[in-house]
């Protein structure tokens, strides 16, 4: 039997939702009327239609005027700001949008919505429906019941069963109202206990079962006991408001199109109108216009367009996308209408993968000017996760649709497509600013830096690898020595049979092929048997061999000898760089083969190289965010950052502190810093379990304010699913709230890291950005030419190579404001390895 459902929504908290996600950056229609709350709420509306297609639906308002509850407790909500005026005027137009959906709209005065809503439920669940509330209110938890009543949260695209509810709170879904009582609610004003939290109020329901029980057994409660069943009052959901409401009525009834057009266009949402009466896109007409004249009258349609779709086609001109069902081709012939539009500074041009499109440009001699939207950062920037971002999948995510894309017509159509939907995404997510500022700024410097490419001396890498190679043979003969048998050492197979069967060594953890030979294993075995040693040895030659020395020459244009990597970036979840063709952000930078490496990495006829690099940014980053005195004070008074951890976690005086405590408290910074707990650190510190606990409560005693940031970034983390870095940036933590701990406990580390890893990335497109500007400015031929972890290198002119390093100094030293300084170390040489 298919159990029919009801769909209840709280519009009050959707609307609330809505008005702050544009804050920053509201929308208005062009009378000036703020529509972010109305345009939300419309958005969500027609979300919530079409993906849990509703047999019965109402809408639920809070009435204007006191409730009962006020009358009750006169400081219930009493700290709550009063309702922004915008919000308010808002509300008479959601009614409308919901009437003319054929909708069903509640109030009660002297109720809140929230009791009208359980009431609708208790109703709904008696006439044997399946209930679903759509709410980002935590108190509407306390009404969901296993499979029968559940809670939808439209912007975190998450349904709250009773398992979830007992995952977020600690307690089952009808123990709300009495954890309430007890930890009370901040947001409420609901008073609670005074001295219990929401750690003990879980304990205790957890014990008693319910408030009555923990009243009568708990000696220093019982003194409470009116308060708390005042607090228990407040908090319960009436599910028995009086309100005459028979079922039948709730049935959907049918949408009034005009009506909903007329709204729509008074209030300019023009996105929310193409899906009125939309077919499928397949079924949809592509009208293809071929621009011939000049002075045709399409040229001005483009202009005084908002945003048109962009691509472009090799040796034929540039399709633009006029609207969502109109696509123009203006012919490269016709070069003055194509370089108005290329410049036009009112019109965002949108499309896909702009770095590509603008080195074809350049082919041309053309120039895309700003603004420009890349959907392909766009969907990176709202969900940095994912790892696909060609067009069609893009279109999957944010239309939900199926596209097949072959043609740069089709391509110019989609992306004006996308950019209806997928920028108010941005603007609700406030990462306009990060877009604006960062990362559109940043491609056409990702563009000068892959043609500048950087030079590498091809008989330096040939030489070197056949020094390697030679010693790579006589290692192999060594640990074939020390095995007593021959066999293939890349082999985890054969390896582990060597090691653990042959040579008994002590076994680690099981894996499909045998026990383990990852380095990890391998590192903790260097003093059982010599061959260890050699092999991790082996291991590191043969990677350098074979990853950089090997197939980099083979990249190499072979007249200039310059690589010309491919910056990637939507490559990481930080907001790091990444490269491909070749991979230039793993080579080795420490120890003496990185070292060689960098050697073969050099400067053309009458240039030179200068290394800009960041001295501990992450840990600046920290002490920014976190305020905390004892690390301000130790960047701010210029103090090695890492002996003053040591002094403090190991008591010690700073000029007592040796180079193997320093090397202790660096692991500590930046193991903390992962997010590591005490498992990892002491993993990466090969002590116990114990002792990297004891170096961590040490640590958090001396540094409280790190402490302090890290329980409200998790607080944070748990509480909207992602992190924000400097620039507003967000990186999504989805398992933080899971049940499965090892989920949950990656999704933390990433938590805890994103703001740093991720700030850093803010920084450095900052400072190249900056540094691109400069040289321009100050006529430099050369410029960046490669970004690598917090490192800029640059080729510039020789005898201008002075005036370059002060400048990339000031440049990069001033990308960001920070509550401590940073510091730039830069170094000059004719080889990469020369500047360290």
């Amino acid at each position: 039997m298919v159990v029919e459902t009801l769909v209840l929504i709280d519009a009050h908290s959707v609307l609330y939702r809505s008005y702050y996600a544009f804050i920053k950056s509201p929308l208005r229609n062009s009378r000036g009327l703020n529509t972010s709350a109305i345009f939300g709420f419309a958005k969500t509306l027609r979300k919530v239609l079409d993906e849990l297609k509703p047999d019965f639906c109402a809408v639920v308002f809070d009435a204007p005027g006191k409730t009962f509850r006020e009358e009750r407790y006169a400081e219930y909500k009493a700290q709550r700001p009063k309702t922004p005026p915008e919000l308010l005027q808002s509300i008479p137009y959601a009614k409308a949008i919901v009437e003319a959906w054929g909708l069903k709209i509640f109030e009660l005065p002297g109720f809140e919505a929230d009791d009208l809503i359980g009431t609708i439920t208790k109703l709904g669940v008696e006439n044997g429906l399946k209930v679903v509330i759509v709410s980002s209110d935590k108190d509407l938890l306390q009404l969901v019941k296993n499979d029968v009543v559940i809670v939808y949260e439209p912007y975190k695209e998450k349904f709250y069963h009773a398992a979830d509810v007992k995952d977020k709170l600690g307690v089952e879904p009808e123990q709300i109202p009495d954890f309430l009582a007890l930890a009370g609610d901040s947001v409420d004003n609901i008073p609670g206990i005074p001295g219990i939290g929401p750690k003990r109020a879980q304990q205790l329901l957890l014990r008693y079962g319910s408030l009555d029980k923990v009243l009568d057994c708990e000696e220093k409660i019982k003194t409470y006991r009116n308060l708390a069943l005042l607090s228990r009052e407040l908090a319960v959901i009436n599910t028995e408001a009086n309100v005459n409401i028979r079922i039948e009525i709730l049935k959907p009834g049918i949408p009034d199109e005009s009506k909903l057009t007329q709204l729509y266009q008074e209030l300019e949402f023009h996105s929310l109108l193409k899906e009125i009466n939309k077919t499928e896109p397949h079924q949809e007409a592509i009208v293809l216009m071929q621009v011939t004249e000049l002075s045709d009258d399409a040229i001005k349609r483009i202009l005084k367009k908002d945003a048109v779709g962009f691509a472009g086609e090799v040796n034929k001109g540039i399709w633009i996308g006029v609207a969502s069902d109109e696509v123009m081709l203006v012919p490269f012939e016709h070069q003055r209408a194509i370089k108005e539009i290329l410049s036009a500074p009112s019109v965002v041009k949108v499309g896909f993968n702009f770095k590509a499109q603008i080195k074809e440009l350049q082919k041309k001699r053309l120039k895309l000017s700003a603004p420009f939207f890349d959907n392909c950062i766009g969907a990176w920037l709202v969900d940095p996760n994912r790892k696909n971002f060609a067009p069609q999948d893009i279109v999957e995510r944010v239309l939900k649709q199926n596209a097949t894309i072959t043609k740069p017509a089709e391509e110019a159509l989609w992306a004006i497509r996308v950019y209806q939907f997928l920028f108010p995404e941005i603007i609700a997510f406030g990462l306009k600013s990060v877009y604006d500022e960062l990362e559109m700024p940043l491609v056409p410097v990702l563009v000068r830096m892959e043609e500048r490419g950087v030079k590498i001396d091809i008989d330096f890498f040939e030489k070197l690898e056949g020094e390697l190679n030679a010693e790579l043979r006589a290692l192999k003969q060594r640990i074939w020595s020390l095995a007593g048998t021959k066999f293939n050492i890349s082999s985890p197979k054969q390896l582990s049979e060597v090691l653990f069967q042959r040579l008994k060594l002590p076994k680690g953890k099981k894996t499909h092929t045998g026990f383990s030979t990852s380095s990890d294993v391998l590192v903790n075995l260097i003093n059982v048997h010599p061959i260890v040693s050699e092999i991790l040895r082996y291991r590191e030659l043969d990677k350098l061999c074979n990853t950089y020395l090997a197939p980099l020459p083979a990249h190499a244009d072979p007249v200039s000898h310059r690589l010309h990597t491919s910056f990637n970036q939507l490559g990481t979840s930080t907001g790091r760089l990444s490269s491909t063709e070749p991979n230039l952000q793993n080579i080795p930078i420490r120890g003496e083969l990185g070292k060689k490496i960098r050697c073969g990495f050099v400067a053309d006829t009458g240039k030179m190289l200068i290394s800009a690099d960041y001295s501990q940014i992450e840990l600046r980053v920290l002490a920014h965010f976190t305020g905390d005195e004892r690390l301000i004070s130790a960047f701010l008074n210029g103090e090695d950052i890492h002996a003053a951890t040591a002094s403090a976690i190991l008591n010690i005086p700073l000029n007592q502190v040796t180079p193997e405590h320093r090397r202790i408290a660096k692991m500590v910074n930046y193991g903390l810093i992962y997010g590591m707990g005490d498992w990892g650190l002491s993993s990466r510190m090969d002590i116990s379990i114990e002792q990297a606990r004891a170096f961590m409560d040490e640590y958090f005693l001396k540094f409280p304010g790190v402490a302090q940031w890290r329980e409200r970034i998790t607080e944070l983390a748990k509480r909207d699913g992602f992190v924000r870095t400097l620039s507003g940036r967000i990186r999504p933590v989805p398992g933080i709230t899971s049940s499965i701990r090892q989920e949950a406990e990656a999704a933390l580390r990433a938590a805890l890291n994103a703001p740093m890893q991720g700030s850093a990335a803010d920084i450095m497109k900052k400072a190249m950005i900056r540094v691109d500007k400069r040289l321009q400015e100050m006529g430099f031929e050369g410029g960046i030419i490669l970004q690598i972890h917090d490192e800029l290198l640059l080729e510039v002119e020789e005898e201008r190579c002075e005036e370059a390093k002060e400048m990339v100094k000031f440049e990069m030293e001033n990308a960001w404001r920070l509550n401590v300084p940073l510091i730039v170390e830069i170094g000059v040489g004719r080889s990469w390895g020369e500047t360290h």
